[in-house]
């Protein structure tokens, strides 16, 4: 499973991600590494896919391939033509799950034409639905993208999560711990924490027999349970074990 984490890049040094990475690229600076000087590409891409190892933890995934692609900088930010640049390299690069643990609350026509080519390219895209506790925001809001709002240890919305109709599952997103560059862990809220425990249960679908976009969405939808919390988590939060293709 190829799991690209479009982010401040990753600390592929990492004990737990040293075996795990196995490409990227650096959108900001081609001729530099994708070192992630920030944290949060890291702490994702623990999420998703941090070795099954009996130490540190362990991700959705541990059996994904990580591709870095770093398109936000050291303080988290990002530009559109960075993050457009990020998902032409993920379409020619056969990338089946993209995590944009990202957002902003207005689109764009370039971004939306990007999403649509690597959808069309056969890359399943997972966002972050954002963190303003109101709409979903951008490139989550796309109806390519699969939008993910985030829950609480009580299985309730967390009070920052964005909502609404946008929203198509929802996964834990408070308090969540990972790898953090340097070797150590950190324990982080946001959905950016969220999307990538779907796009770690994306890449089990994928693994599973599951192709291209449309479906991988299908597993996942058909393997969701409802938390009763309405459109503020789509169709619920994804049990690993019942998903099929």
């Amino acid at each position: 499973m190829r799991v690209a984490v479009l982010d401040t890049g990753i600390d592929a040094g990492h004990p737990d991600l040293k075996d795990r990475v196995a490409g990227g690229v650096n959108i900001l600076d081609s001729g530099a590494p994708f070192l992630d000087d920030n944290g949060h590409g890291t702490h994702v891409a623990g999420t998703i896919a941090a070795d099954l190892d009996g130490r540190g933890v362990v991700g959705v995934a541990p059996g994904a391939r990580l591709y870095a692609v770093k398109a936000l900088n050291k303080e988290g930010g990002a530009r559109v033509s960075s993050l457009i640049k990020a998902l032409l390299w993920c379409a020619r690069n056969g990338i089946q799950v993209a995590n944009m643990s990202l957002g902003a609350p207005l689109g764009s026509l370039f971004l939306r034409l990007a999403v649509q080519h690597a959808t069309n390219k056969g890359v399943a895209i997972v966002a972050a639905a954002g963190n303003s506790g109101r709409a979903v925001e951008y490139p989550g809001g796309y109806p390519e993208v699969i939008a993910v709002s985030a829950s609480d240890r009580s299985d309730r919305l967390a009070n920052f999560s964005s909502r609404g109709p946008k929203v198509e599952f929802i996964a834990p997103g408070v308090d969540v711990r990972s790898a953090f560059p340097g070797g150590g862990y950190e324990s982080l809220d946001g959905t950016s924490m969220a999307a990538p425990h779907v796009a770690g249960l994306a890449a089990l679908a994928v693994a599973r027999g599951a192709r291209g976009p449309e479906g991988v969405r299908a597993a996942l939808k058909a393997s969701a349970r409802s938390l009763g919390l309405g459109r503020a988590e789509g169709f619920g939060m994804v049990d690993a074990a019942r998903i099929a293709p």
